[in-house]
C-alpha cells in the first residue's frame, strides 16, 4: 500500500480505491475504510489535515485486523511536529556547522525551527539509530563518495544530500521508497 504521495488529488484517487485494496498488515481484501484525519496547527490558529487515516474493518463477514494506517503527503514526517523541509534544513546546517548546537542556533535564530535544544539532540540521536537503514535504501541509488575519516552519521546525510539532490531530499526519500526518513527498521 502506497503510503505516502506527491498532491492531496493523488490521495484523494487512493482513498477513492480503498474497497479494492488488501490490508497491508493482515491482507485481508475489501476490508479497508476512510477513518478520519490526523490534524496538526501549522499557525496560532489554522488546523491543517496532516494525514488521512485508514482503517481496517473486521466484522462478522470480514476478518480485518483492526489497524490503523495512515496516508500522507511525502512532506509530512510520521509522529513528528516539523516537516520534512524544516528536517532537511536542520540537517544542511548540521553537515555544515559539524556541531548540534551551532546547526540548532542558526536554523533556530534564521528560519524558526521548531524544536528546543533538548530535543534537537533526540532528533539527532534517532538519525544516528536510522542511519543503517537509509545506508542500505540510499546505497540502491549509488555508491556513497569518498570522504574523509569522521562522523558515520555525517558521511550518511552527505549521501542523502548527494544522491537525493533537490529542495527537499528527506520529501524525495519518502516519496521513492514510501518509508519514513526517520524509520528505525
Amino acid at each position: 500500500m502506497q503510503v505516502f504521495f506527491t498532491t492531496e488529488k493523488e490521495i484523494g484517487l487512493f482513498l477513492s480505491r480503498l474497497a479494492g485494496l488488501c490490508c497491508p498488515v493482515c491482507g485481508a481484501a475489501g476490508t479497508l475504510v476512510r477513518h478520519g484525519y490526523i490534524r496538526w496547527k501549522k499557525g496560532r490558529k489554522e488546523n491543517s489535515v496532516r494525514a488521512w487515516r485508514v482503517h481496517c474493518k473486521g466484522n462478522t463477514r470480514r476478518q480485518g485486523c483492526g489497524h490503523a494506517p495512515s496516508v500522507r503527503l511525502g512532506n509530512t514526517l510520521p509522529r513528528r511536529y516539523f516537516s520534512a523541509d524544516e528536517l532537511w534544513a536542520f540537517i544542511r546546517e548540521l553537515l555544515d556547522a559539524r556541531s548540534i548546537k551551532n546547526a540548532w542556533e542558526a536554523i533556530t535564530f534564521r528560519k524558526g525551527f521548531p524544536s528546543s535544544l533538548s530535543n534537537t539532540y533526540k532528533l539527532v540521536r534517532r538519525l544516528a539509530l536510522c542511519q543503517t537503514v537509509l545506508r542500505t535504501q540510499l546505497n540502491n541509488r549509488g555508491p556513497p563518495s569518498k570522504m574523509k575519516a569522521g562522523v558515520p552519521l555525517l558521511h550518511v546525510l552527505a549521501h542523502v544530500k548527494e544522491v537525493l539532490g533537490g529542495s527537499s531530499p528527506v520529501a524525495t526519500y519518502q516519496l521513492s521508497f514510501q518509508r519514513d526518513f526517520l524509520a528505525v527498521t
